[in-house]
């Protein structure tokens, strides 16, 4: 058993324990904290070997803390390694503040991270936990995270309510950032991988919103709060593993606008969806005809007919008659809303055009068509 001490930071309770479970299972000594300030107290008073943390911390953020650690004489040389994350950003302003790596996704994010220490500390691996073998969680850790979700969903339901209040607070967005991080990171690290995907795509359109607050808007504020009832769904029991993989998705999207159909296509592409373009109603009947799609975004103004009356043509085809549409419009009015939802519309989404947010729209009705629920 090797003496070395390991500080580990993870604002989320069960990926701390997690993590902390496994590096002590390897022989480390591990203090956990779940607080930028605890860990900052916790390195001055143990003096660790080396540090191992989450990219996304907000209190202080981790540039800080890596900074107050590097200025520090007793851990001025530690290793600092950052965990994986989904946003490339936090990663690079921690590699920029003196993080020593930053570890990519793998199929075992723990066996890399205890493979980085071992290594950055020159220790001979001896771990039997494999990188590119998939990391399952035994039967207790699962069964905890699934029971601790609706209380982390329910969290980042009010931080989403309090952000809502005042859609510029960047604060209270950067707050609901941290939430569905953590609720993503620990369903990838639990196996959960259509959740962890579609987490993955509401922690994107979250980030667009702390980066740049002018685009929290009603539209997006209530496309989050979609995902985050949607969330619900997905552990549900009855539900979780029954979606299917997005890859095989084929969205149609009709707009006679080329910039708005690139833009909803890369959307659709960014959650691996398979996008098909449609300029005008008659070549989207025509695709129609001839294929099946598991999504529709619609445009509402057309000049050859509008996306109502053409919804409701599309609902007349047995292959299509429960296929998701969501309505793409600039005149998000309750007439549109009515209008969508009597010929057949399953939703909406405003112009102008969020490409998270689309990705978040589309991944969601991909699900739950999957599941039976259009």
């Amino acid at each position: 058993m090797n003496s070395k001490r390991v500080l580990l930071l993870a604002e989320d309770r069960l990926l701390n324990q997690l993590y902390r479970a496994r590096f002590e299972a390897e022989g480390f000594q591990v203090d956990a904290a779940r607080t930028g300030t605890a860990a900052l107290k916790l390195a001055a008073e143990q003096r660790p070997d080396a540090v191992v943390l989450d990219p996304l911390i907000i209190s202080p953020e981790v540039p800080e803390i890596i900074t107050r650690l590097r200025a520090e004489a007793a851990t001025q040389s530690v290793p600092i390694i950052a965990l994986p994350t989904n946003r490339p950003q936090f990663t690079e302003a921690a590699r920029n503040a003196g993080a020593t790596c930053a570890l990519a996704r793998a199929a075992n994010p723990i066996a890399s991270a205890i493979d980085a220490v071992q290594t950055s500390l020159g220790l001979a691996s001896t771990t039997g936990l494999q990188k590119n073998v998939t990391f399952l969680a035994d039967d207790s850790w699962l069964k905890q995270g699934l029971q601790s979700a609706p209380d982390a969903i329910n969290l980042m339901r009010q931080t989403l309510h309090n952000a809502a209040r005042d859609p510029r607070d960047v604060q209270a967005l950067r707050e609901f950032l941290q939430r569905i991080h953590n609720f993503t990171e620990q369903m990838h690290l639990l196996g959960q991988r259509h959740i962890f995907h579609f987490g993955s795509a509401l922690e994107a359109l979250a980030h667009d919103l702390v980066k740049l607050p002018a685009q929290s808007n009603p539209s997006t504020l209530r496309t989050l709060g979609q995902a985050v009832d949607f969330l619900t769904t997905l552990i549900a029991d009855k539900h979780r593993g029954r979606t299917k993989d997005p890859g095989s998705a084929q969205a149609l999207v009709v707009d006679d606008e080329e910039g708005a159909r690139r833009i909803i296509m890369a959307g659709t592409q960014t959650v691996g969806l398979k996008p098909v373009a449609a300029a005008t109603p008659t070549t989207a009947l025509a695709a129609l005809s001839a294929e099946t799609f598991d999504l529709i975004f619609l445009d509402v103004g057309m000049p050859e007919m509008n996306g109502f009356d053409l919804c409701a043509k599309i609902r007349a085809f047995p292959a299509h008659e429960k296929t998701p549409i969501v309505f793409i419009t600039g005149m998000a009015t309750f007439q549109n809303r009515v209008q969508s939802n009597l010929c057949g519309g399953n939703d909406f989404v405003g112009k102008p055009f969020n490409i998270a947010e689309l990705a978040v729209k589309a991944l969601m009705w991909v699900f739950k068509g999957h599941l039976g629920l259009t």
